[in-house]
């Protein structure tokens, strides 16, 4: 298959490291990317234990990630982050939330996020900045999490502690407030950016628990505009996990075959479920509304909206139903982060192994079938784990494809899909991946991370076929 257009996410650390003209001579010349992305911060080494490992660790799973591309010099750094611009405090005055800390690093060291936006924009490439949809300050994963009172809550009230995303509740005023003021002024200081993408605007799915968010107070005004009485949707919920959890759930027939006859019957046998779903993709799309209109109202219109999203099925439990949000967007990533997949279904498998009867190897298999993030073949549990940086990713090229044509099949005509595949894993890997990723959509892939492409992946991504 061949690429029609490959962007590149690099984050600013590299920027900083190897220099805004070589990284885009390696992105424009040596690999033909037509896009970059990088996000609106800085960052300065640290020691170990203070800030936030580079490569993340994933909630802990990936902590045999290391970086392909050395950074200052280093494959595993600890650092902190500074904003890249000084923002406009009187913007953020009564707010709940803050933005990032500019100070000195952002006087030495923030001018460079300008610099390599504007030669990527001399280059003929499209620019992007990418920014977390829910996680305040929002300028990247690990740096930031809800205010209390914000928590995105289970059907009993509680929060899930030590996620993998630290996603605040979309329903929260005081998340929209602040998003508000900081596109605003994102725009005001890159108004060479040709649009933002909004990372994880739905409700991520790592962990178990989180299948059943939000029950935050906050969300309960979604519940009447759909016929559903909050209350009464949160007793459900409540009562289908104790059902799970006592062997109730076994009388019933739940087909775990395919996602799709898996989703019919476990909704006609618990109907709440159904309503969950349907609640939780109002919430979504009702974000999607709000940040492609506080982009539209921040850039006078010129900026696009580019929001990403876990693929099908997953795409469903997180709230993202593709033919409500394309309406509030010009591009859909979906993205095939496949190291993360084993992190998920072991997860699930430990959560059902441990408050459930059932077999965990029946429910491997299950999950299996269902998520489709790995071949049906009888696995041992302890094999299902985060894969080191040599190993293939258990995912079958045919369901990668699948996943983003069936995306395609829900996304609005008119409306950009992007596959978003991921730079970690072994050469011949990354490009099975990759090449999956763009015939499973019209040729348009995008790549993250710049820190995984190392020049023998750079060499080899510029070899392959474009249109």
């Amino acid at each position: 298959m061949k690429l029609r257009g490959l962007g590149i996410t690099v984050l600013p650390e590299y920027v900083q490291s190897e220099g805004a003209d070589s990284v885009i001579e390696k992105l424009a010349d040596r690999i033909g990317a037509t896009s970059v992305t990088t996000s609106p911060y800085v960052a300065v080494q640290s020691r170990p234990g203070v800030g936030h490992r580079e490569p993340p660790i994933d909630g802990g799973a990936g902590k045999t990630r290391l970086l392909d591309r050395p950074l200052w010099g280093k494959r595993e750094v600890w650092m902190t982050a500074s904003s890249s611009f000084f923002p406009e405090p009187a913007l953020y005055r009564g707010l709940a939330y803050a933005p990032p800390e500019s100070d000195a690093v952002t006087e030495r060291e923030g001018p460079i996020i300008g610099t390599f936006l504007d030669a990527a924009k001399a280059r003929g490439l499209q620019t992007w900045l990418q920014i977390q949809a829910a996680i305040p300050p929002c300028h990247r994963v690990q740096f930031g999490g809800p205010a209390e009172g914000d928590h995105c809550l289970m059907p009993d009230g509680s929060p899930v502690i030590s996620r993998v995303d630290k996603n605040a509740s979309l329903a929260s005023e005081e998340l929209r407030n602040y998003l508000r003021v900081f596109v605003t002024d994102l725009c005001r200081a890159y108004p060479q950016v040709d649009g933002f993408k909004f990372d994880w605007p739905e409700y991520p799915v790592y962990h178990f628990q989180s299948l059943f968010f939000d029950f935050n107070p906050a969300a309960a005004r979604f519940a009447a505009p759909l016929g559903l009485d909050f209350e009464q949707l949160r007793r459900g919920c409540r009562a289908f996990l104790s059902e799970l959890c006592d062997g109730t759930v076994r009388r019933k027939r739940i087909a775990l075959d395919d996602p799709i006859s898996f989703r019919e019957s476990l909704v006609t046998a618990y109907p709440v479920l159904g309503d969950l779903v349907a609640f939780r993709s109002a919430i979504v799309a009702d974000y999607a509304r709000f940040l492609r209109d506080a982009l539209a109202e921040a850039s006078g219109g010129r900026c696009r909206t580019f929001l990403q999203c876990f693929p099908p099925p997953l795409n469903i439990a997180t709230g993202f139903d593709l033919h409500s949000v394309a309406a509030h967007c010009d591009t859909i990533g979906v993205k095939l982060y496949t190291m993360h997949w084993p992190l998920i279904e072991a997860n699930y498998i430990e959560w059902l192994a441990s408050r459930t009867d059932f077999d965990p190897t029946r429910i491997a298999r299950a999950v299996s079938a269902v998520l489709r993030l790995s071949a049906r073949a009888p696995r041992r549990i302890e094999d299902i784990r985060y894969p080191d940086p040599g190993e293939a990713h258990p995912c079958t090229t045919q369901d990668l494809i699948e996943k983003l044509q069936s995306a395609r099949r829900q996304i609005l005509p008119g409306i950009q899909m992007v596959g978003v595949s991921h730079g970690y894993g072994p050469t011949e890997d990354v490009l099975r991946r990759l090449n999956a990723t763009a015939e499973g959509t019209d040729g348009s892939v995008h790549i993250n991370r710049y820190c995984y492409l190392s020049d023998e992946k750079i060499n080899a991504i510029a070899g392959l076929p474009r249109i």
